[in-house]
């Protein structure tokens, strides 16, 4: 019996478990709603919302295309400030989203699409981030965006 129980426990620590309350499912549900209510504030400009969606805490952390890293809810803040200032804009679309659960966290990868008009130009990439419940709401505590290098030259 013993061993039966002890065998459990390490099981149930290998595959991770939701937040009281919360099935797998529901926290996929919170995460796709999220992506969806970040991807909507970055086309549209809205730097309160965007910001909105991250952990407001010294901890957060933003690894976006352009910027070495944002370490802090305000450094996340003042990137969009700076992001959504810029003349140049066009529209961000996730292309490929995979989610997955572990522990109290909800995992996210994937591809993404920038389409601008004015250069005509289209970037792709790829992401990572980290999404939890944090003061009651689902939030990013990580993310990672990047764009691949281009292969090298032929001439070397």
């Amino acid at each position: 019996m013993k061993r039966i129980l002890l065998c459990s426990f390490f099981f149930s620590l290998l595959i991770g478990c939701a937040a009281p309350g919360e099935s797998p499912e529901q926290m996929i549900a919170e995460a796709k709603a999220l992506d969806a209510k970040w991807l909507d504030a970055y086309n549209n400009g809205d730097v309160e919302m965007a910001s909105s969606t991250y952990w407001n805490s010294p901890e957060v952390i933003s690894f976006p295309p352009g910027e070495m890293e944002l370490r802090g809810w305000d450094a996340v803040k003042e990137g969009f400030v700076k992001d959504f200032s810029s003349p140049v804009r066009g529209k961000l679309e996730m292309t490929d989203a995979n989610y997955r659960v572990a522990g109290d966290v909800v995992i996210t990868w994937g591809k993404w699409r920038y389409t601008m008009t004015e250069p005509e130009m289209v970037i792709e990439g790829r992401y990572t981030d980290v999404k939890a419940n944090r003061d009651g709401k689902m939030v990013f505590l990580m993310d990672h965006a990047s764009i691949p290098m281009p292969p090298p030259s032929a001439g070397g």
